[in-house]
């Protein structure tokens, strides 16, 4: 089969193009992409050892990789080595009992939870009125429902049920990291992101302006002048120009889901109920993200042991 690149990639487009979902073959395909960067690329498949791989992985560790890119790479090549074993291509899988490297080895790379500051949404609110571009609308409904982007883009007029003043959460839009172009996935991006969470007079006042412009009831709820829903980089551009206009910094299409967070804090939002309306697996997710918000609860451990 050659060398260990040309036999992953033959692989890749014979057993698993179309046999998993389009994003689980897109981050594969990218897995690929940084293996041939190293040397263990060109070494033939069955000359690879166990200490070839080890060495690998502990490369992407030198080089500052996160965990779970590092997660990524490993299951590339086992589920490659574990499928060439079970075909008889090769008489031992020498990824048996190569252990990924324990996680405090790993760089950790605090992410930076920003939020906009009060006047900060107001200046950006007042901008994004003045234009009521459906892409720009989306940082507005962000804001106040707390979802993702992908979830946003996602949306169609049926998850929308208008009498109880809520929206259904069921599936995600989700970018083709190894080419350009996106997809609707038909599911969320975990089993804990499938939620119905209620809509405030805002968001339900952006919700009807838009379905009186709707020509297809059934379409999606954000779409350009063709009715095919957003890019994230059209997003992107169109909410970085707003954000030009009010004078206030752009930090990422994340951002207004942080800052919906830091407004629910504000109002007294318990962390359980605020963790159900993101979508996070619990409540500690929702917690360690925004620890910063709620403390290190010392001086609420502090009540309880007198």
């Amino acid at each position: 089969m050659g060398t260990l690149s040309t036999a992953i990639k033959e692989w890749l487009e014979l057993e698993k193009k179309y046999d998993v979902k389009t994003g689980t073959y897109d981050r594969l395909v990218i897995s690929y992409k940084l293996m041939l960067h190293y040397g263990i690329a060109s070494i033939p498949m069955e000359s690879v050892t166990a200490s070839d791989v080890k060495g690998y992985l502990n490369s992407l560790v030198e080089a500052g990789y996160a965990l779970s890119t590092i997660k990524k790479q490993y299951r590339l090549l086992t589920s490659f080595y574990a499928w060439a074993f079970d075909r008889g291509v090769i008489t031992v899988n020498v990824t048996t009992g190569v252990k990924l490297p324990k996680e405090e080895k790993v760089q950790k790379h605090a992410r930076e939870i920003v939020a906009y500051t009060m006047p900060q949404q107001k200046a950006l609110l007042n901008t994004l009125h003045t234009f009521r571009d459906p892409a720009c609308m989306t940082a507005e409904f962000m804001l106040e429902t707390g979802l993702r982007a992908g979830e946003v883009i996602a949306l169609s007029w049926e998850d929308v049920d208008w009498a109880r003043r809520a929206v259904s959460i069921s599936k995600t839009a989700v970018r083709y990291q190894s080419s350009s172009g996106l997809f609707i996935q038909p599911s969320p991006k975990s089993k804990a992101s499938k939620r119905t969470i209620p809509l405030n007079s805002r968001a339900m006042a952006i919700l009807s302006e838009l379905y009186s412009q709707a020509d297809d009831p059934g379409g999606p709820v954000f779409h350009d002048d063709s009715g095919k829903v957003f890019t994230y980089e059209h997003c992107r551009w169109r909410i970085m120009n707003a954000c030009k206009q009010a004078g206030v910094p752009f930090y990422g299409l994340h951002a207004f889901r942080h800052t919906f967070a830091t407004n629910c804090y504000n109002r007294g939002c318990d962390v359980k109920l605020l963790s159900r309306i993101l979508g996070h697996a619990s409540a500690a997710i929702t917690y360690n993200i925004y620890i910063h918000l709620y403390g290190d609860a010392l001086e609420e451990m502090r009540s309880v042991v007198g």
